[in-house]
């Protein structure tokens, strides 16, 4: 063993776990608050949906600096069709066309989201049916213009995620050439699109969070709340777990989404495809798009992975290596190795006992500083 360079400090963890930082490949932040939530729960760096790029790449260069939030990979714009899902009260970008009509414009969009600064764009490619009716579908963007988008993202070396919850849908965005899938598919894959998204690198983000939470909110509460290290004096406040617990909290949700027993009915074709896919080697990454547990929505992931029949350490791969790979950092972060950067999370019990250990946080540190455990409860939802 090479001697420790002189005024090294030596920190004692006889007895704990060393993991690497956690990557959460889906996520959206309502505040700074949120962000600095997430890097308590263990999370160094996250793939951030957006819609302003220039705004979205200021930010995430300030997030290299900063110690007391992830670093942010920015996926943006969002692109959607007008009056679609993502078009409902968001800001529109006052220098690219979020809601391109033909295949001219998209690419025309593509060119100036990367002049501003854009390594990836998101697509929306749904008409929320499957969690709406029988409230109105809403607009989807024209195949062309997806096909478009996704052709132009990859002809200027960007990624492109797609959003494509529905077996169709997903089809198409991996035909045009899609990056990465934003969510999981609530039908069954076949094996002919398995082995596409295979041979072609596609990476497979499930958010079963989100199924999970939309299915039965009041269930899926309930049981995130029944863990004591999520409810005990460093985790969530009184008042948000009160407000959780409520029946309004709950109804607010089935009123929204009211296509709830189609979501639940989903539920078994969801665990599958992510078993299936991962046996087949397809790489997935942990994304959760879970907001009303920021930070928190990686550890209730990687359990929902398990619970699928994936392994604690496959599911600790796809919140660290497989997430890493798809934002193209895996050189410097991911895993624990010389000359990567010193992103790592300190556990006071095993995860691969118990996936859940990941919330045992003793330590968090970022670029080899140490940010601490958590200590300070995360924003109400």
């Amino acid at each position: 063993m090479e001697a420790l360079p002189a005024g090294t400090q030596v920190i004692p963890v006889d007895g704990k776990w060393i993991i690497p930082g956690l990557i959460d490949a889906h996520v959206h932040a309502e505040s700074d608050d949120d962000l600095k939530t997430m890097l308590k729960w263990g999370l160094t760096s996250v793939r951030l949906m957006a819609e302003d790029v220039a705004a979205a790449h200021a930010f995430a260069t300030a997030s290299r600096e900063r110690r007391d939030i992830p670093e942010v990979f920015p996926a943006a714009p969002i692109f959607t069709a007008k009056d679609g899902w993502w078009d409902q009260g968001e800001p529109a970008d006052a220098h690219v066309d979020r809601f391109p009509t033909t295949a001219e414009a998209a690419r025309a969009a593509v060119r100036k989201a990367k002049e501003l600064g854009s390594t990836e764009i998101k697509l929306m490619l749904d008409d929320m049916s499957w969690c709406r009716d029988p409230k109105p579908s809403l607009p989807r963007m024209k195949p062309e213009v997806a096909r478009a988008l996704i052709d132009e993202a990859r002809r200027q070396g960007l990624r492109a995620t797609v959003h494509a919850p529905k077996l169709a849908d997903a089809k198409e965005a991996i035909a045009d050439g899609a990056t990465a899938l934003a969510h999981g598919v609530i039908e069954p894959l076949d094996d002919a699109t398995i082995a596409v998204m295979k041979k072609r690198s596609i990476f497979y983000i499930p958010t079963m969070d989100i199924f999970e939470f939309l299915a039965d909110t009041r269930a899926f509460v309930d049981r995130v709340l029944s863990d004591p290290a999520v409810t005990k004096p460093s985790g969530l406040p009184p008042e948000t777990i009160a407000r959780y617990r409520s029946p309004e909290y709950s109804d607010g949700y089935r009123r929204r989404y009211p296509n709830f027993e189609n979501v639940k009915r989903s539920l078994p074709a969801l665990r599958e495809n992510l078993r299936r896919l991962q046996a087949a080697g397809v790489a997935v990454a942990l994304g959760t798009d879970m907001w009303a547990f920021p930070g928190l929505g990686v550890s209730i992931e990687m359990d929902l992975y398990v619970g699928a029949g994936l392994s604690p350490l496959e599911a600790l791969r796809s919140a660290t290596l497989s997430s890493a790979q798809s934002l193209g950092i895996e050189r410097d972060r991911g895993t624990l190795a010389a000359g990567k950067r010193a992103d790592f999370l300190v556990l006071s019990e095993d995860p691969l006992r118990d996936v859940r250990n990941v919330r045992k946080i003793s330590d968090v540190y970022k670029k080899g500083a140490k940010v601490g455990p958590i200590v300070d409860a995360a924003p109400a939802r």
